[in-house]
């Protein structure tokens, strides 16, 4: 019988077994997380939609942002097939934003479609990038929140900036950690709660356990990923607790702001102006007597042309297309057709300089609707003398051009912040510097007259398209005798989300007088609410998110900052960024109608609460002074990352496995 040409030598076998026993493999815990099934890397990037849903506002889940993007890069970085893992990843951002954007698609679909993907196309940058960085064995608590941060910056400038629900917003009530955004700005914060994802990416992904002759032991690279980020965190904290622990906050002036609830829709507001201003001129009625030193009042609250330049017109003085330019903002195209400037000249003298008949007002603080601009303009001066105190309010200013570049710019239109004081308008206004695009602002008009005109085409003629304003020095409010004035920062609702607009707005203000700066927001979120079947209006999460943002601006300037809004949220923000007051009835914050003033009395009612006196703060900080240089910074290691990950791949033809 033949012997077989191989057999086992026991042995043998005993030799090795013993040999391994002696030296035991290096890793005793390897990563073992590829993903071959296409179902695991959906449902993570699924997973990751919903967690970092619900960390922004109103759900305020801040925890949830510092293991909200773990699925998703999991998902990149296991994922077996390229193009299936980077489609699902763009998915990821696609669906989050039209989740979250939803707001918008009853005020323009096209736009909002456009948007969403727009804004997706930065996840599927970050999934490209991030992905690459793995496989190039790069610590993800490092590469990731430079990637994420510089995104983020790209993402509020270019097409002019949409900074919205940044990593950063989710963590707008966690007051000790929001201080460092007085040197790095928002990014600051971004950059860490990214850390944190990228963290728990390198422990679940990588060796963890080293078995030397003197036991189990994590891997040095484990090991300095947690101590650089322990390190951060305590930091963010301990320079959080010294800033909040400094006293540099002394009283500002007693203000007030008042609150209403007005639709916007594609048709027009659901009430006429008069009605609008009226309704906000009563609210302020129970602050008669209070001691106010100045009342504020939302965005787009007066009929427009209500500024002095328009009520201190001399129409002898107007002939031609300017003059015809006034009347068509009154009565439309058909003025054009109108050969005799006396016609107009008497149109436009009842339009805006008629007055009320005697016995004609039955309440003084109700506008009637046949009023012209300048009674009108007469009502809110009156309130002003009653309240005691100035009124700041906000409206569409008209501007002559005498240079129009298209038919119907002979009268520019701003969307500005108007104080009225007992003589009237003052001169001096606010003017929006960065209207919203494509939709308050249709660009190319005086660059590419055509495109202009088709992409305004696509703009629903209710929105009114303003000239941005270029002067950012703030108004002054009278302070007591021998004092000061009083400085007021006045961004106008979306600006505030746009930390480089505020900035400029604060710098704006004498170095030396920055001690008595406030932040005064005037805002109209009355484009994002809903109705139901039964007529009921209802909120959107918008409102909750663009106060969240000034929570941000408050800290980076060290600004108090004061909000009155349209049925939005209408609040009190201290210069550490601590929500400290809002209009809350029945259990919310929106779509109600309402006054507060902040007098640090206690207690109040529904016609008029109260809320702590405003705190001015003396301390100018590095943001202030030096802007998003942490920001640039980390733009700048991402391109250089960039740049070398695309050479070795050049070299090597493919990304390497992550550990070849």
């Amino acid at each position: 019988m033949a012997r077989p040409r191989h057999s086992i030598n026991p042995q043998k076998v005993k030799f090795e077994v013993d040999a391994l026993d002696d030296a035991p493999p290096a890793e005793a815990l390897a990563r073992r997380l590829a993903l071959r099934r296409r179902l695991s890397v959906a449902l993570l990037c699924a997973l990751t939609i919903v967690l970092l849903s619900v960390s922004f506002a109103p759900f305020d889940i801040s925890l949830f942002a510092y293991i909200a993007l773990v699925p998703w890069m999991l998902a990149l970085s296991d994922g077996a097939r390229r193009r299936w893992t980077l489609l699902w990843a763009w998915l990821a951002g696609l669906v989050f934003w039209a989740a979250n954007l939803y707001w918008l698609w009853w005020i323009t679909l096209l736009g909002y479609a456009a948007l969403v993907l727009y804004l997706s196309a930065y996840w599927f940058v970050a999934a490209v990038v991030v992905r690459s960085a793995w496989r190039r064995n790069l610590p993800m608590w490092l590469a990731f929140p430079i990637v994420w941060t510089a995104l983020e910056f790209a993402r509020a400038h270019v097409i002019s900036g949409f900074p919205w629900l940044f990593l950063a917003h989710s963590q707008y009530a966690q007051t000790r950690l929001i201080q460092v955004c007085d040197l790095t700005g928002q990014y600051g914060v971004t950059f860490f709660v990214a850390m944190v994802n990228g963290l728990i990416v390198d422990v679940l992904a990588s060796p963890l356990i080293f078995r030397p002759e003197a036991g189990p032991r994590l891997t040095r690279r484990v090991l300095v990923a947690l101590a650089v980020v322990l390190a951060t965190l305590v930091a963010l904290l301990g320079y959080g607790t010294f800033r909040l622990s400094q006293d540099t906050q002394q009283e500002g002036p007693v203000l007030a702001f008042v609150q209403c609830s007005f639709r916007n829709t594609l048709h027009g507001r659901d009430k006429p102006a008069e009605e609008i201003l009226s309704t906000v001129l009563k609210l302020a009625r129970p602050l008669e007597g209070k001691g106010c030193d100045l009342v504020i009042g939302p965005e787009t609250t007066l009929p427009p042309g209500l500024n002095r330049e328009v009520l201190k017109l001399d129409l002898a003085d107007l002939d031609g297309e300017l003059l015809r330019g006034l009347a068509f903002r009154f009565a439309g195209p058909k003025v054009w057709q109108v050969e005799s400037d006396e016609v107009l000249r008497a149109f436009l003298d009842e339009q805006l300089f008629a007055l009320l008949p005697t016995g004609a007002l039955s309440d003084p603080w109700t506008v009637p609707y046949d009023a012209s601009r300048l009674a009108m303009a007469g009502l809110v001066r009156d309130a002003s003398r009653r309240l005691g105190c100035p009124v700041l309010i906000g409206g569409e200013t008209w501007h002559a051009n005498r240079a129009p570049i298209i038919r119907g710019d002979e009268w520019l239109q701003k969307n500005s912040a108007v104080m009225y004081d007992g003589k009237g308008p003052r001169e001096g206004i606010y003017a929006k510097m960065h209207p919203v695009p494509f939709s308050e602002y249709v660009p190319f008009k005086r660059s590419w007259p055509w495109l202009h005109r088709t992409l305004r085409g696509f703009v629903p003629p209710v929105m009114s398209q303003l000239e941005p304003g270029g002067d950012a020095s703030p108004l002054e409010l009278a302070a007591g005798e021998g004092e000061p004035p009083w400085y007021l920062a006045t961004p106008i609702c979306y600006e505030g989300a746009f930390a480089r607009v505020c900035r400029r707005l604060v710098r704006a203000t004498p170095r030396e007088h920055k001690g008595r700066l406030i932040l005064a927001n005037l805002s109209n979120d009355g484009w994002f609410v809903w109705r139901s079947g039964d007529g009921a209006l209802h909120e959107s999460t918008e409102h909750y998110q663009h106060l969240a943002a000034y929570c941000f601006r408050a800290v980076e300037n060290r600004v108090p900052v004061v909000r009155a809004v349209n049925t939005g949220v209408s609040a009190s923000i201290d210069s550490n960024g601590r929500i400290v007051a809002a209009i809350e009835q029945r259990g919310t914050r929106t779509l109600v109608n309402g006054a507060m003033l902040l007098d640090g009395a206690p207690g109040g009612g529904p016609a008029l609460a109260h809320g702590p006196r405003v705190l001015v703060d003396e301390r100018i900080t590095v943001y202030s002074s030096s802007g998003d240089v942490f920001a640039a910074a980390a733009s700048l290691a991402a391109v250089a990352m960039v740049v070398v990950l695309a050479w070795k791949r050049l070299r090597t033809g493919k990304d390497k496995p992550r550990g070849s």
